[in-house]
Formats: structure tokens, sequence, C-alpha cells
């Protein structure tokens, strides 16, 4: 029975979109001999001493280079290794689509430990579901991008996606690689690799590829990803042109069930040894799978029009033009209907929704920086952007043209940095808005004020406006109005003490799902037309003694009304414990502790695998409970290594953790793996 359990778990070759091709597991074996195979291309190609530090181009960027704030101090190995004095690790530079930079960071400290994780980044407001990968529960108010057009919607998938202000351009005086490692939950692994070189110091390259799969704990939740990108960036001799790209292309599969059936909740609670293996407990179903393709690519391109007189000839205006295009493909099929989602629509015999979103944006920019004004950017974008349900002919697609003006200012009065961005949108009904604006006071004893406010007008997206599902009971067309909100805040930070922070924001025409029923799974989109105000409260602070360290991050939100529909734990928090010390003539760096984090009780969003969303269930409230993590890891060279023991508190006797309704957190499991950077 056990066997005949574990061969459903199985892929077959219809269950991912790109397995007819070659499995996720055999890709990474690929790939890892191909870069093997090439590395001494990558090496060969900068076979020219590099330059030194003093003689890196000056015009790579034109705004501030700002230190990685929790590392600045921090002594890394490769200064001291350097088989060249004048490279330092600051010389290794990260250069963002907003062309802010920062250095390569190889440290060992907590916050590497928090974003020691497939998505590399810290979930501090987000809990995962129980299998790797998978996506992650929402404990806060979502952050908005700073992006006008409207989105497909999906919103749970975002997790599983490299998302556009991901990206990173590169400026190396030597070939430089990223390899990072972790185990998953059974017969999988994470990766992330990247190379980077310089063929000339105004010619770069990176490819990078990110690759996972995990089999999970539970029947029938496999969830794998493979993810390539690629980006380069060129700058004539004289300064004048200058040409960024930036590619990507991404495939994720998640296995579907549903959660656990209500008999299985039982005996998930009942702390029964014979449920200990968590694959006899039953699923809703075991048929359906999520697949999405992502193809992405920006190219753009400037030219220097004017430069300073001076001997310097720092630039001054620059024009340009920019194209982006993002497709994506998201589907969801099942072997046969659920009876737990309804009737099917007439004339089909099996569940499969397709939809299909694609966005192009063609921007005309100028550059202009001066004493006088400082850094000032300013574009007209337009919009073209497609929404199609491919298998069904009750709506039609959605193809709209729309236009925005923007523009980006920073500027520094003295000691007080300031700078603003905003989007207007001039047509297109469903085109958004966003200004943002924040100052930035240095005041007595290293204490820094930073204050500012953000309002941004937001479409729902596209499945919440018009969804037409192969099941009778989700199919729906909207006009929604535009979310609106409105935040101001402010933040004081010091080095040794830490960050407090308060928020307040409004939020008027929140849009979320509804399961109004607990009996049913149903769920209907719905729009709040009263206003919500959200007040939140963070500290992130920390103590020393000696070589014994305790860091901790806390947030209290409250909701002024209508808690019901967005619902929030009132606390979360997040500390740790533990010792670090160099070791072995400071040969080591360890770090040796353990970790907790809590939220308080609420009535936790559920997860719904056919909108790829969480959605409002007013009918139960998740106990909040505390996952306390042991962890030892150490850096040699720039090799940090990382061993975990997940929610080692986890007490399977009397087990009532849960990250969603139906679906349970992990229990007490060991992963390790590494980050290890080659500086060629």
């Amino acid at each position: 029975m056990l066997n005949a359990k574990l061969t459903k778990n199985r892929l077959k070759p219809k269950q991912l979109l790109f397995s007819k091709s070659i499995p996720l597991l055999k890709q990474l074996s690929v790939l890892r001999i191909f870069l093997f195979l090439c590395f001494p291309l990558f090496v060969l190609a900068q076979a020219k001493p590099p330059p030194t530090g003093p003689q890196l181009p000056k015009r790579i960027n034109e705004k501030k280079i700002t230190p990685n704030s929790s590392n600045a101090n921090a002594l890394d190995s490769l200064s001291v290794n350097a088989t060249d004095a004048d490279i330092s690790i600051t010389d290794y530079l990260i250069i963002s689509q907003a062309r802010d930079t920062i250095h390569v960071d190889t440290t060992l400290t907590m916050a590497k430990y928090y974003k020691f994780n497939s998505q590399r980044s810290d979930n501090f407001a987000y809990l995962p579901l129980n299998n790797s990968g998978q996506a992650l529960n929402p404990l806060s108010l979502e952050t908005w991008h700073k992006e006008t057009a409207p989105a497909v919607g999906f919103k749970a998938k975002e997790s599983q996606r490299f998302l556009p202000h991901q990206f990173g351009y590169y400026h190396v005086p030597t070939p430089l690689s990223e390899l990072f490692f972790k185990t998953t939950q059974s017969q999988g692994q994470s990766t992330d690799v990247l190379i980077t070189a310089n063929i000339h110091p105004r010619l770069n390259y990176a490819i990078g590829y990110r690759g996972h799969r995990s089999l999970g704990k539970y029947q029938h939740q496999i969830s794998g990803r493979s993810q390539l990108r690629f980006s380069t960036r060129y700058e004539n001799p004289n300064g004048r042109y200058r040409l960024r790209l930036q590619i990507m292309n991404q495939k994720i599969s998640q296995q579907e069930n549903g959660g656990l059936n209500e008999a299985s909740i039982q005996d998930f609670e009942s702390g029964d040894d014979e449920f200990f293996d968590r694959e006899r407990l039953e699923v809703n179903f075991e048929n359906a799978t999520n697949n999405f393709i992502g193809k992405r690519y920006v190219l753009e391109q400037d030219y220097l029009l004017l430069s300073s007189n001076d001997s310097l000839q720092t630039p001054r205006l620059r024009l340009g033009y920019r194209m982006q295009s993002d497709i994506q493909d998201n589907r969801f099929s099942q072997d046969q209907a659920y009876s737990g989602y309804g009737d099917l629509a007439a004339n089909l015999t099996k569940p499969y929704d397709h939809v299909y979103y694609s966005l192009r944006q063609f921007d005309a920019y100028t550059i202009l920086t001066s004493p006088t004004i400082g850094w000032f950017s300013g574009h007209i974008r337009h919009h073209k952007y497609s929404y199609k349900e491919a298998e069904q002919l009750v709506n039609p697609s959605i193809n709209e043209d729309a236009y925005a003006v923007g523009g980006e200012w920073r500027k520094r009065f003295g000691s007080l940095d300031f700078r603003a961005s905003a989007e207007i949108g001039i047509s297109g009904d469903r085109i958004g808005n966003y200004v943002f604006g924040e100052i930035k006071q240095p005041l007595f004893s290293s204490f820094t004020l930073t204050a500012g406010l953000r309002w941004q007008q937001q479409h729902p997206g596209f499945v919440f406006e018009q969804f037409t599902s192969s099941y009778a009971d989700y199919q729906w067309k909207n006009t929604p109005e535009m979310e609106q909100r409105t935040a101001i805040f402010a933040q004081l930070s010091h080095p040794h003490f830490g960050k407090l922070s308060l928020t307040t924001t409004h939020i008027n025409n929140y849009a979320y799902y509804l399961q109004p029923d607990a009996a049913s799974l149903a769920v209907t989109p719905m729009q709040l037309t009263r206003g919500i105000n959200l007040l939140q409260l963070d500290l992130e602070t920390g103590v020393k003694w000696g070589v014994f360290r305790m860091d901790m991050k806390l947030r209290g939100q409250q909701l002024s009304d209508n808690k019901e529909v967005m619902p929030m734990p009132s606390f979360i928090g997040r500390t740790a414990l533990y010792y670090e010390d160099h070791w072995f003539e400071n040969a080591l760096f360890l770090n040796l502790g353990v970790s907790a984090r809590y939220f308080s009780s609420y009535k936790m969003r559920a997860y719904h695998p056919l909108l790829a969303a969480f959605v409002v269930q007013p009918h139960q409230e998740i106990e909040g409970y505390p996952i306390v993590n042991a962890f030892f890891n150490m850096k040699i060279r720039q090799t940090r290594l990382f061993f975990v023991f997940e929610h080692v508190n986890a007490n399977r006797k009397a087990a009532n953790y849960y990250a969603a309704p139906g679906y349970p957190y992990r229990d007490m499991l060991f992963r390790f793996g590494l980050v290890w950077n080659f500086f060629q």
C-alpha cells in the first residue's frame, strides 16, 4: 500500500509542462558539466591583468555607491589574500536596474542566514507552506513595487518567480562566480549558480541559473523550478554610448493537492505514530498541477549629449531608449474534476485553465546631472498589454495601449539627502499611478532620521477582473476600481542600537477573494468600498556580550476597522541567540546558536490552488506558535557553510502548527548547504 502511494508522487510525462524535453535534475547536471567545461574560457577571457581599484571606470554609475549596511566594517578575506593588493571586495560591483550600486559581500552574518532559502530573500513577514519552494503565506501587508501597469494576478506565484527588481548588472576586476546549494525535502536540491566577468573594463556579462526540485513530505506536492538569466552592460571608450541588456527565461511547476482532508486533519492532530509518516495522510486531490512559463527581456541604450567643460568631463545630459517585454503563461490542469470546486462548465470533461499575459513597455528617457539640481531622470512610457484566456470563448481577450510619464530626482541639500520618484498615467483605464518621496537626515550621536510618503494606485489584476475557469463556480467578469494606498513612514536608526520604524497606511478600494461558506471552497472576488487604516511599529535591535549576541526584530500591527477582510496577526517576532568568533588563528569564522519566530493567533488566509492566491476565510482561527531553529554556520575564506535543524520544537504528538488552513507547517527537518564565491 505504501509503495502504491509513493508512485503517485513520481513525475509523469504530462505532469510538467517542460518534462518532455529534459527533467530538472538532468538539466542541473548538464549545467554543472557545461559550467565546468567552459570555466577556463571565462578565465582566459580576462587574461589581461585587471584594472586596480583607482583605475575602474568612473562612469560605471552616476549614482552614489551604497555600502552593504550590515557589513560595511566587516573584514573580507579577499582583500587580504588577493594577488593584487590594490583590488578589494569593494571593487566587485552589483548595479541594479535603477542604477543603485552595492558591492559583493562574502561575510557571514545573521542577515545572510535569514536569506539562506530558495528565494534568496528574508521572509520575516511570510510563512512558507510545507514543501520547500511552495508559496509563502503573508503575515503582513504586502509591499507594492513601483509599477503602474496592471498585473495578471496569481499573487502566490510571485515568491517562486525571479522578479525584475532582483536582476543585477555587474562590474568586476577579475572573473567572479557564486554557487548556492541547499538541500530540500526528499529527493531534490536548490541551486543558484552565477558567473560574471569583464571581457573588457567597459564590457561585462553575467549568466546565472537557479534550479529547484523538492518531493515534499506529503502526497502530490512536488515543487520544481528552472530559471535562466543573462545580463550584459557595455560602455564605449569615450563613455558617450551605454547599453544594458537582460534576458530571463523561467519555468515553474507545482503539484497541488488542496491540503489535507477533514479526516487527515484529525489524524495529523491526533499524535498517532502511524501518521508520523506524512505520506499516509490523505489529501483532497492528487491530480492537479500549476505550471508557469515566463520570458522577459530589457534592452536599454543611452547617449551622452552634454558633459561638463572641466577636465573631468562629468556627464550632464543623456538621452536614451528602453524596451521591456514580459510574457507569462499560466496553466492549471487536473486529470479529473474535484467535487469541492463544484461542477465543470458545460461540454467540459476535465479542468484545464490557460491564461496568457503579455506586457510591453517602450520608454524614451533623459538623465540630467548638475551640481544645482542633482540627479534627475524623466521618461515617457508606452504600455502595450494583453490578457487572454486561451481555452474559452465566453469573454474576449483584453488588449490595450496606454501612456504614462514619470521621473526620479535625487539631491543632497547639505547633510540632508532627498529622493523622489513618480509615474502618472495619462491614458488607459487600467494604468495606475505612484508618488514616492523620502528624506534622510543625520542627527546627533550617529542617529539618522528617515521619513517619507508613498502614494500609489494599482489595478487589482486581470484575473480579479475577468476569469473563466473550467469550473462553473469560478467564472466572473467585474469592473473593479483602482486600489489606493497612502503611507507615511518614519525611521530612526543607529549603527549600534538598531532601527525603530513607524508606518501608517490608509487603503481604499481593497480587493480580495472571499471564501464565504466554511462548507464550500467556492470563492468570490470582493472589493471594499470603505477605507482601512493600518498602523505598524517595527523594532530591530541587538545586544552583544563578548562573543555572544542576541538579535531581534519585532512588529506590531493594528487595523482600525474591517479587520475581517485583511486578516493579519497583531504581533510578529523573531529573535536569535548565538555565539560567533574566529577560530584556528582566524582561518574559520563560526556562528552557532538558535533562532525563533512567533506570530499571534488570527484567521489565517487559505491557499487556493486554482487561483494561486491566498483567500480570506472568516471561519477558522489558527493559533500562533513558535518556530525554533538550531543552526551551526561557518565561513572559511569565501565559503559560507550552513547547517540548520528547522522547527526543533515541533511536537508531533500534539501537532497544531499550520501554514494555512489544511496545510500543516513543517516537522523537524535537518538541512544544510553553502554559498561559495570564486575570485579568479
